[in-house]
Order: C-alpha cells, then sequence, then structure tokens
C-alpha cells in the first residue's frame, strides 16, 4: 500500500514542480494581465480535476500513517514513515493550504479590475512560486523519505 501513496507523492511533486519549472516561467513571458487572468484560470479548472482527490486524499493517508507507526512501531521504518508524512504535511499541505490557496484567492478577488489584476499579479507570482518551489521540494523529499521506508533491511 506504500507503494501507491509513493505514487501519489511523486504525482504531487510533479505537478507542483511542472508549475516551477514550466508554467510559471511561462506565465511571466505573457503581458501581466494575461498572465493573471491565466493563472486565474488554471486555479479555476485545477479544483474540478483529479489534483484535489489526490490532493486530500493523499494528506490524510499520511496522517493515518502518523497513528499507524505509533500505533504499530517498526524499528528503522516507522521514524522514516513519520518524517516522511510530516514533511509532506508540512511543507505540501500547509504550505498549499495557507500560502497558495489564500494568494489564489486574492489574485481572483483582484479580478474586478484589469489595473488592480495587474497590481496583484506583481505580488502574486514571486510569492506564490517561491512558495510553489518548497511545496515541490517537499513533496520530493517525502517520496525519497517514504521509499527508503518501505525498502527492505
Amino acid at each position: 500500500m506504500l507503494t501507491l501513496l509513493i505514487v501519489l507523492t511523486g504525482l504531487m511533486a510533479g505537478i507542483y514542480f511542472a508549475f516551477s519549472v514550466v508554467i510559471m516561467k511561462a506565465l511571466r513571458k505573457l503581458p501581466p494581465l494575461q498572465a493573471a487572468q491565466a493563472m486565474n484560470k488554471i486555479n479555476d479548472v485545477i479544483v474540478n480535476t483529479a489534483f484535489l482527490p489526490i490532493f486530500f486524499g493523499s494528506t490524510l493517508w499520511y496522517a493515518g500513517l502518523i497513528v499507524w507507526s505509533f500505533a504499530d512501531w517498526q524499528r528503522g521504518s516507522s521514524a522514516l514513515v513519520i518524517s516522511a508524512a510530516v514533511i509532506y504535511i508540512i511543507g505540501m499541505f500547509v504550505v498549499t493550504a495557507f500560502g497558495n490557496v489564500p494568494l489564489n484567492n486574492k489574485l481572483k478577488e483582484c479580478a474586478d479590475s484589469d489595473s488592480r489584476l495587474v497590481a496583484c499579479w506583481n505580488e502574486y507570482q514571486q510569492s506564490w512560486t517561491r512558495l510553489n518551489h518548497l511545496r515541490t521540494l517537499s513533496c520530493m523529499a517525502a517520496c525519497g523519505v517514504l521509499t527508503i521506508a518501505q525498502a527492505p533491511v
């Protein structure tokens, strides 16, 4: 079962990686108004895809693994599983919920005026991208640690 969670974690890392190395760079090449409008559209679309079930499902799965690991402590692997879970929950879920999502909401609120949207975009894209890099690295680290935890001793 951990293999599926490793795959889901890798998927999340891949999504965030694509934003960090392709999507945000491409948006920066557009005029700010178009970039902000495109990002608002991306944010509208992503919540109606497989992203949200994987986002919430993997987070809940990691939370359950923390409880399970404490309840059925396995010397050598439980500490690694808990470490992966903490990295993922804080670095992916908490950063998204309290960093990226509020920025997304603010960008959406600015859409009522083109000049306001451009001003919001100029603040948004740098902060959002920095937080996204953190999510990417957290997912990659959690994936690696969970893979090591699953490896036979």
